[in-house]
């Protein structure tokens, strides 16, 4: 888990839970957002950001990505 609470899933993981990226609930112009349910039953929420390269992947980037993952987590509780 990160420090955040949230834990680290391998794209797998990801993959199987959101039907292969195949059931998106919402977008944004440069967002795609999958919901998804792991083994567990635990549903999720995984965006995928348009980050073409490690450069376009900012630290201000991540940051505002975990913020927005953190945000969500308070949602569903």
């Amino acid at each position: 888990m990160h420090d955040s609470g949230i834990p680290s899933l391998k794209r797998a993981e990801l993959e199987v839970a959101c039907e292969y990226f195949s059931n998106i609930i919402g977008s944004l112009q440069d967002e795609t957002i999958y919901k998804g349910t792991l083994s567990s039953g635990v549903e999720i929420a995984v965006v995928s950001s348009a980050a073409t390269s490690s450069q376009d992947w900012s630290k201000n980037m991540q940051a505002q990505f975990r913020k927005k993952v953190c945000k969500g987590n308070k949602y569903s509780k």
